[in-house]
């Protein structure tokens, strides 16, 4: 990209334009020599928009702070507009609204924000009364929503650009993300950050959906060591609560932790229009209780979730007990009983032999007692279809092989789940396979059983099995990219559809037996030889 594309100094001017106009008047009048800006921030809502007595701030009260911080913007890291029913029924546009009454003046493009299709977030693009950003992603050679916006508060030009992380480009559902490019982050950074800095920006602000611990895909700590051009990161995707910040290369690194359980605040003061100093720091759910919220947010938020209620209170069947959707331990390290209960329900709806579910679809728990159509889509947010395909052993074992291959053992040998827990581990249901997790990845499969005690050979490229699964998995999401490439043999309604259909038919629901996934160390081979 050229350092002046016509296209991209355009958008600068009119986003520069939109978001000096929704700033001006937020922050006080104070001494030109030195001057105090304040960045309120969120990431990873997820939907978490109605504050409750447990952890959620509620977007109502986030907008009360905003209102009464002299000197502020209100901005988002992205992940927002997906997650819970008062997000999915809408397809975003009930969060846009929310974020409009609440005077956001920006937000970055996160992974999930493709999750209904890049044509979709084009148009919640087009409602939102707020610059969507990513300055690295493109499509056909232009950008996808906007890349960058200059407000001035308190006098001081503050330059903003998104950068999305671009493992999106594989973790996303494939036809939601089909003919995007998603450019090198420090590259775009780096260009996009001098743009602003010709353009008079006396403060560079990156909105970035990066993370700040292991994620496939640039990490935001990589971005401040190699673009120190940026004075502040505003980060996400890793739900990591920085309490003051993290300073690498100078510049801060600041981050909410995510489902609104935190708001962020970053201070940074000026001296005759240069940066003195720069702190991050938390405003905790127990600091917010005592804030009246925003009366306009409020009742916003209100009369959506009224308009959704009677959708949502629809009740499907019951469940004996709460069955949980922990992630580590849990649906992302380990076989889980909600996990094998929903590929259960996959597996019944299309009539399959086996199915699949990853463990990062599954977002909530099922409840004790009534399970209502709100429950349902609270554990299965995402819209996926159910996709059939069939696979051969072989084919079986590369697929169980990616789904094993993020854990990690520590010097004990134990599975360390923290470090472990990725979006791509499976859940199953039909059969039941043995690994070892301390073997090189790629080489940790030991065997495979069907359900009805049949053991398949390991590479058996004949045997032919029907595989149902969701259609992020099924089209090569999570680097599921073996049976991306597969042709789809049927593809049915919603996977939350089928969850519904199965609890409703099986009600009251027990937790499903386990010993679907079996543990096999290197020395009880050995042993059983």
């Amino acid at each position: 990209m050229r350092y002046f594309d016509k296209q991209r100094k355009f958008l600068l001017l009119i986003c520069a334009l939109f978001v000096f106009v929704l700033s001006s008047g937020c922050g006080s009048s104070v001494d030109a020599a030195k001057t105090e800006i304040v960045i309120l921030h969120t990431n990873d809502m997820h939907g978490r928009v109605a504050g409750d007595d447990i952890a959620v701030i509620g977007i109502d009260r986030i907008a009360a702070i905003r209102k009464n911080t002299p000197g502020s913007i209100l901005v988002d890291a992205g992940d927002a507009l997906h997650g819970l029913p008062i997000a999915t029924l809408s397809r975003g546009a009930d969060i846009i609204a929310l974020m409009n009454e609440a005077g956001y003046d920006a937000m970055a493009v996160g992974n999930h924000e493709f999750n209904y299709g890049f044509e979709r977030l084009v148009e919640l693009r087009n409602i939102a009364r707020f610059p969507i950003l990513a300055s690295n992603v493109t499509k056909d050679g232009n950008l996808l929503v906007c890349d960058m916006a200059m407000l001035e508060v308190n006098g001081v030009k503050v330059g903003l650009f998104g950068i999305t992380t671009e493992a999106t480009a594989h973790s996303a559902m494939p036809r939601f993300v089909s003919g995007l490019a998603f450019g090198d982050p420090v590259e775009v950074a780096r260009e996009t950050a001098k743009i602003l800095r010709g353009h008079g920006a006396m403060v560079v602000v990156a909105l970035c959906h990066l993370g700040v611990e292991p994620y496939e895909g640039t990490l935001s700590t990589k971005l401040a060591r190699q673009v120190p051009e940026i004075d502040v990161i505003i980060d996400g995707h890793s739900h990591t609560a920085l309490a003051e910040g993290l300073f690498e290369n100078g510049v801060l690194i600041a981050q909410a932790g995510g489902h609104q359980n935190n708001l962020g605040k970053v201070t940074i003061t000026l001296e005759n229009g240069r940066i003195t100093s720069k702190t991050a720091s938390l405003i905790t759910f127990e600091e917010t209780q005592k804030i009246s919220p925003d009366k306009a947010v409020a009742a916003k938020l209100s009369a959506i979730m009224a308009e959704q209620e009677a959708v949502l209170k629809l009740p499907v069947g019951e469940s004996l007990v709460a069955i949980s959707s922990a992630r580590a331990p849990g649906v992302r390290t380990q076989e889980m009983p909600l996990g094998s209960l929903v590929a259960d329900a996959y597996r019944e709806a299309a009539e399959a032999d086996i199915a699949v579910a990853n463990g990062g679809d599954i977002r909530a728990d099922l409840p004790q007692g009534v399970v209502t159509k709100g429950d349902i889509i609270s554990i299965l947010p995402f819209g996926n279809t159910l996709m059939v395909k069939t696979v051969t052993p072989a084919l079986l074992r590369q697929v169980l092989e990616n789904g094993v291959s993020g854990i990690i053992v520590d010097e004990q040998g134990e599975i360390d789940h923290g470090r472990s827990a990725q979006g791509r581990f499976l859940q199953i249901s039909g059969f039941s396979f043995a690994y070892d997790p301390a073997a090189p990845a790629g080489e940790r499969i030991v065997s495979i059983t069907l359900e009805d005690g049949t053991k398949l050979s390991l590479d058996d490229d004949k045997t032919r099995l029907s595989l149902a699964g969701a259609s992020y998995v099924m089209t090569g999401g999570n680097l599921y990219t073996m049976l991306g490439e597969l042709p789809v043999e049927r593809e049915l309604g919603a996977a939350d559809e089928a969850l519904a259909e199965f609890v409703e038919k099986h009600s009251p629901i027990a937790p499903p037996a386990g010993g679907r996934i079996i543990i096999i160390q290197a020395e009880e081979m050995e042993e059983a030889a």
